[in-house]
């Protein structure tokens, strides 16, 4: 198992923030002599640490202690982005004295690295410094910054309920998702996910929430979503076709929603891809 370790340099220059926009640029199972914390901002995964799992989606801030033995996995097939620090020691010594001592090392005390499941306001509030800190070059808005960042990260770590870290999703849950997962399934939507569930949708809608920090419909759309990228990419089909198998019915609809998910339309990736494959074969 790798063991990282923080390197002795200017403080400035250990406040980095790592964008990584999938599981394929992450590390194999690896521990730290520091700690970290990781926040999800596109899609799913798992993280495996301690011998056991967590589901990590949008929202999901997640407090790494030295020794955790974690990495990461696909989900479903399901790919993620998330922005990773590893925390100064100098900067986790401050925080504990401004939010005490007992508090902040408590969590080293619980089994499973602290997960957090943030609102899309709160996300927004750590995404958008973390995207600045990538690219900032003076060292003092650098270092204050990162330092504002910190300690908002870890108030949502001391004022989360802690059974969040500690709980696995149901096994009702994890069956609905393996269910979900197929598209004779998900293209059904809403209504087939309820009736795979047998629960009331209030219900299904607080226990998505609580365990994948998001409803059903954002869930299911998602999937939708993904399977789409993969008919545009691997199949010939119309456009319009391949809305409907996936279960839209408005190509207006599955336009916006596929641009907002992708950063690109359609008809682009298409256009894209179609331009990859002729550069390949003009190359053979």
């Amino acid at each position: 198992m790798i063991r990282l370790s923080a390197k002795k340099r200017p403080e400035s220059a250990r406040m980095l923030v790592l964008k990584q926009n999938s599981i394929a640029e992450t590390f194999q199972l690896h521990c730290h002599d520091f700690h970290e914390f990781f926040l999800v901002t596109k899609g799913r995964a798992l993280h495996l640490v301690n011998e056991s799992y967590q589901i990590v989606s949008r929202g999901s801030l997640v407090f790494v202690r030295p020794d955790d033995a974690h990495c990461y996995d696909y989900y479903k097939s399901q790919d993620f982005t998330f922005y990773n620090s590893g925390l100064p020691q100098s900067d986790y010594e401050r925080l504990c004295q401004f939010y005490g001592e007992e508090a902040v090392k408590a969590l080293d005390t619980l089994p499973l690295s602290k997960h957090v499941i943030l609102t899309d306001a709160q996300t927004h509030r750590l995404e958008e410094p973390m995207e600045q800190l990538l690219t900032m070059k003076d060292d003092k808005s650098r270092i204050m910054l990162y330092r504002r960042l910190s300690a908002e990260a870890m108030y949502y770590f001391l004022t989360a309920d802690n059974r969040d870290s500690e709980t696995r999703p149901p096994d009702w849950l994890l069956h609905v998702l393996d269910e979900m997962a197929k598209p004779e399934n998900f293209v059904q939507g809403l209504d087939r996910l309820i009736q795979i569930a047998n629960y009331s949708q209030e219900y299904i809608n607080r226990e998505f929430r609580r365990h994948l920090g998001t409803t059903p419909t954002h869930y299911i759309n998602e999937l939708r979503l993904r399977y789409a990228h993969e008919l545009l990419s691997q199949t010939d089909l119309p456009i319009v076709e391949i809305c409907g198998m996936c279960g839209f019915h408005n190509l207006s609809h599955f336009y916006t929603c596929f641009s907002e998910y992708f950063d690109t339309s359609p008809a682009k990736l298409r256009r894209t891809l179609t331009a990859a494959k002729r550069e390949e074969t003009n190359a053979d």
